[in-house]
């Protein structure tokens, strides 16, 4: 793409699409009539999707939408996010007595084990090394777990509020954006995905795409998606964040193998491989000290061997 046209297009991306391609052969036969042979072929084609940088109008309209939306839930009866935390609040809070008990004694189980860790790390106890080792191993994978079961806490009340009028509207939002500023590449013109219209008629032409349940036309709206929902959210703003988000939604290749990366399993693999270099360690150390060492040949005083001769 060329630097004129970035600048209006926060990102654009190819997706393969199987077309038929008919080509027509002519043969002449002995009487020298002509026969036309018309054969169906099969090939893969690049499409380039396209997403509109929005413009100051875009911005405008879009807010327009969100408070039409915000104000539509409302009145449908859905709470806001301030009136359902004082309804919890008038209630004694999101958790009941017994889980405020377990989520506090979570937290200082979790200080309990962190302050383990560190007793452990630096050998207080004078533990040997194996035994050292084999006591981080285990206090991080119960770290881990204790985590875990916090996380769960946390994600019941994040869930409390997935039902109010500001998350309605902020899915519709994000919806909106999808429609207006996805477009691609044909005969050399940008032409909108969801045809023109307002958001009632292109809402009506992604229905049409999902009903449709075209592999070409799952991929693109899929990474359309994915691309403007992170947008929206802040997530990506300049091509190389677009990119990365890119090759997370790339297929695995087979017997690819792709790990979560967390904060929980960067820190138990850094324990593990902290383990694993002071074993490789003690093991070098072992193997030095069991090589037999050459006896060095004591030379005779010379006053000794001048008396001797």
């Amino acid at each position: 793409m060329s630097e004129s046209k970035e600048k209006g297009w926060l990102y654009d991306f190819p997706v393969k699409k199987t077309v038929e391609k008919k080509e027509t052969e002519v043969t002449k036969n002995d009487k020298g009539e002509e026969t036309e042979t018309t054969k169906t072929t099969k090939e893969e084609v690049s499409v380039v999707f396209k997403i509109k940088k929005p413009n100051r109008k875009l911005y405008e309209d879009a807010d327009l939408f969100y408070g039409i939306k915000l104000s539509e839930g409302i009145k449908a009866g859905l709470l806001t996010k301030s009136l359902l935390a004082k309804r919890y609040s008038n209630d004694g809070g999101f958790l009941s007595e017994p889980e405020k008990d377990k989520y506090a004694q979570l937290y200082i189980t979790l200080f309990e084990q962190e302050n383990e860790l560190q007793r452990l790390q630096i050998n207080l106890e004078d533990k040997t090394e194996e035994e050292r080792n084999q006591s981080i191993k285990e206090i991080t994978v119960t770290m881990l777990e204790t985590r875990r079961e916090l996380q769960e806490f946390e994600l019941a009340q994040q869930s409390l509020f997935d039902q109010t009028a500001e998350v309605r509207a902020k899915n519709q939002a994000i919806m909106w954006w999808l429609l207006s500023l996805s477009f691609f590449e044909e005969d050399g013109k940008d032409l909108p995905v969801f045809g023109e219209g307002d958001y009632e008629d292109r809402l009506g032409k992604y229905d049409e795409y999902e009903d449709l349940d075209d592999s070409f036309w799952n991929e693109s709206v899929k990474k359309l998606a994915f691309f403007v929902s992170f947008w929206e959210s802040g997530q990506a703003a300049s091509r190389e964040d677009f990119d990365e988000i890119a090759k997370k939604l790339e297929p695995k290749k087979e017997g690819e193998e792709e790990k979560e990366e967390t904060p929980e399993n960067e820190e138990l693999k850094t324990a593990y491989e902290k383990a694993e270099e002071q074993e490789q360690e003690e093991e070098k150390e072992a193997k030095e000290k069991a090589k037999p060492k050459a006896k060095r040949k004591k030379k005779a005083p010379e006053k000794e061997e001048a008396a001797a001769a």
